[in-house]
């Protein structure tokens, strides 16, 4: 066991302890301006895409915005910015 700073803090990547995939955790620690990709293996839902999940976080009263874009070049993916 270790004890941590707030700036040691801030370099993980963390998840409340509820049941959240981990896609929507990097969607909700995102801030104004940063862009993920995010690769076809990491996407398990069959029948929705990331903008699904994109506009369920937007509807969540958060006020954030999102741009979810294909990439056409093979398929292999999703780019996704925040955008507010």
């Amino acid at each position: 066991m270790k004890k941590l700073t707030a700036e040691e803090k801030a370099k993980f990547i963390t998840r409340p302890m509820k049941r959240q995939g981990y896609v929507r955790t990097l969607l909700m620690n995102m801030k104004p301006g940063d862009i993920i990709l995010l690769e076809l293996v990491e996407w398990k839902w069959k029948t929705k895409s990331p903008s699904f999940l994109c506009r369920r976080v937007e509807e969540d009263n958060t006020g954030w915005k999102f741009e979810c874009e294909k990439i056409v070049q093979g398929g292999s993916g999703w780019i996704i910015t925040r955008t507010k």
